[in-house]
């Protein structure tokens, strides 16, 4: 039985810690542009119809923002003063 050397699975290693970061940063995308697009708009329209109040909305505003700053925090994005 071979052993394989150290230097040959470190890059292995290494393209699979960068492809599990790409996708983590493209499902973090994701996941801003639905609930800016999709979500936030409708719960607007809650807010305006008497559904939902105003301070609620504002509430998940600032737990999503917390969100996504805890995850580039924790990835170590270029993109966490943004």
């Amino acid at each position: 039985m071979r052993l394989r050397s150290a230097a040959r699975i470190a890059p292995e290693t290494s393209a699979m810690t960068r492809s599990k970061e790409s996708i983590g940063l493209g499902a973090r995308a994701e996941l801003r542009v639905w609930y800016l697009g999709r979500l936030r708009p409708r719960l607007v329209e809650a807010v305006t119809a008497g559904i939902v109040r105003p301070g609620a909305v504002e509430k998940l505003d600032l737990q999503v923002a917390d969100l996504f700053e805890l995850a580039e925090r924790r990835s170590g994005s270029p993109a966490q003063g943004a």
